[in-house]
């Protein structure tokens, strides 16, 4: 697990930033009704937020 997280977040959760030592995963939390509720006692969106728009690149004009 906390490889992954290190993959795709680009985060190390396997060592402490203020001291250096290492850290345990003790629980994942993978069932999307618990989240959900912890996200709404924290008064945090569950939801997720919109697409921005696709933006239209042109390679020939100068930046």
């Amino acid at each position: 697990m906390a490889r992954l997280l290190k993959r795709v977040f680009d985060i190390d959760i396997e060592h402490c930033p203020h001291c250096g030592g290492t850290l345990k995963i003790i629980a994942a939390i993978l069932e999307s009704g618990a989240i959900t509720k912890i996200l709404d006692h924290l008064g945090l969106s569950f939801r997720v937020p919109p697409r921005a728009p696709a933006q239209i690149f042109d390679p020939f004009e100068p930046t």
